[in-house]
């Protein structure tokens, strides 16, 4: 999933219209990607490589929740031309299990840094074998299932879950 959230000043966003423009620019996202011209996911069915969850204007906040069938439909969105969200400039996002991460060279591609930020070596992060590595191209805003333990530099922990990613470059971060 991802969401999509905007301050606004000035006149009121009126939610419907809101809706309305979101639910537009999903059904074509999923029309140029050969499925149904459908906003929302049926119950039971295939999912769509985009679907719109929901959707909030009020109090000078939008926010929308989005929810993609692959990470590569994740990616597509955020670079179509009709999508606004600027926040997202993400080309490439993969997800490898400590073991795996450290076979594929992860772990020594970058520095990584504690919270504090003091150095973290490859052989203290492969310890966490339970653990999961993400490695992410462009920018965002991520949301890890498990608390965030490690991070290559640059990288700025919001909170135990949630990073900060800078466009540009490559980043890794470990979560459990």
């Amino acid at each position: 999933s991802s969401a999509l959230v905007k301050e606004y000043a000035g006149d009121d966003v009126d939610e419907k219209d809101l809706r309305q423009f979101l639910e537009a620019a999903v059904i074509r996202f999923n029309q140029l990607n050969g499925a149904e011209a459908l906003a929302v996911n049926k119950g039971g069915g295939q999912k769509l490589p985009a679907a719109l969850q929901s959707v909030k204007a009020e109090d000078g906040t939008m926010k929308a929740v989005f929810d993609f069938a692959t990470a590569r439909d994740l990616i597509a969105f955020g670079g179509a031309d009709e999508n606004e969200d600027t926040s997202n400039t993400l080309t490439a996002l993969e997800v490898k299990k400590v073991p795996d991460a450290a076979e594929a060279g992860w772990l020594t591609a970058a520095a990584f840094v504690k919270e504090d930020k003091s150095a973290v070596s490859a052989e203290e992060i492969a310890e966490s074998e339970k653990g999961m590595v993400v490695s992410v191209e462009g920018g965002a805003t991520l949301v890890c299932s498990g608390e965030i333990l490690y991070m290559t530099e640059g990288v700025e922990k919001k909170d135990a879950h949630t990073a900060s990613v800078p466009d540009g470059g490559k980043a890794f971060i470990v979560f459990k």
